[in-house]
């Protein structure tokens, strides 16, 4: 039987679809995340200004984070079958690569270029890189393990997924209390957090997601 039957053979059989996986990733990982995400701001607090001069900010961030998350997880979830492209997951990263770019391009613009290396390491880099990782471990653990259920051809990339998923619904907690609001400082430092979390999704993966 040649490769490209059995493939297609095995998706036919699989019990759960792209639907029922992304169901299942979605619902798991977001029950673990806001779990998480309010243990973390029950301890550490919202940011005081929150409801103030930094709701605006806030939002941003939370806004970033869900659309790491929303792109993450839909291609997570394509590729949980052995027939599916990494097409698809790559069109989804670069509609969140485009925003990153809008950041700085705003930034930027309005704040102009003086200074902007300061803003752009601000004060809190160390606390950034480090919560937003810890607070991503959990739905990292769960989106893998809900993403078991599935036959991915690409363990390693559905892995890296996983960990920028789990990065995103992480970043949307972190950004409630984070009083960083330098747009260059929250796209690269956020970014280097997730990307972090997807380089420890793709090790796992590429052993726990094999078939």
């Amino acid at each position: 039987m040649k490769t490209e039957n059995f493939i297609r053979l095995l998706a036919e059989d699989l019990p759960s679809g792209p639907a029922r996986q992304g169901i299942a990733l979605t619902r798991w990982m977001s029950a673990t995340a806001l779990a998480t995400g309010a243990a973390f701001l029950l301890f550490a607090g919202a940011r005081a200004d929150l409801l103030g001069g930094g709701l605006l900010p806030s939002i941003m961030k939370v806004f970033m984070g869900a659309l790491l998350a929303w792109a993450a997880i839909g291609g997570a979830t394509s590729l949980a079958r052995p027939e599916a492209s990494v097409v698809q997951p790559l069109r989804r990263l670069v509609t969140f690569a485009a925003f990153l770019a809008f950041l700085f391009a705003t930034e930027l613009v309005f704040r102009g270029l003086d200074g902007w290396l300061v803003r752009m390491f601000g004060k809190s880099i160390v606390g950034c890189l480090t919560v937003i990782p810890l607070l991503a471990l959990l739905p990292l653990v769960v989106s893998l393990h809900a993403l078991r259920g599935g036959a991915t051809t690409s363990p390693t990339f559905a892995g890296g997924l996983a960990g920028l998923a789990s990065a995103g619904v992480a970043i949307i907690a972190y950004g409630v209390f984070c009083t960083e609001d330098s747009l260059v400082f929250v796209a690269t430092w956020y970014s280097l957090a997730a990307i972090m979390v997807a380089g420890l999704g793709a090790v796992l993966g590429r052993t726990l997601l094999r078939w």
